[in-house]
């Protein structure tokens, strides 16, 4: 999967989003264990302000809402994915769980 990555003249980085958070959505499902049996939806929304400063809200929708994921896992994650697609490390990587 191609990524278009460009800087503009202000030298901001323009970037497909929901690419990005597909990127992102991926390495969640895969850094976690027994994925398929714990999560039933994933919502991902980046925000890349004019500075090349990263937001990340990961919204996750469990089956049993008693069960919870190991974030730290999650957040390392979603780092390196950021760190090898941008080159940015990410301000904020917040999760959110939903019912």
């Amino acid at each position: 999967m191609y990524i278009s990555i460009e800087r503009n003249n202000r030298g901001s980085l323009d970037i497909e989003i929901n690419a990005l958070n597909r990127l992102i959505e991926h390495s969640v499902t895969s850094d976690v264990r027994d994925v398929t049996k714990k999560i039933k939806d994933i919502d991902v929304w980046t925000d890349i302000y004019y500075d090349n400063v990263v937001y990340v809200l990961i919204k996750i929708k469990l089956i049993d809402n008693a069960m919870m994921l190991d974030e730290h896992q999650i957040y390392k994650g979603v780092e390196e994915a950021i760190f090898q697609t941008l080159g940015l490390k990410p301000k904020n990587i917040a999760i959110a769980y939903r019912k």
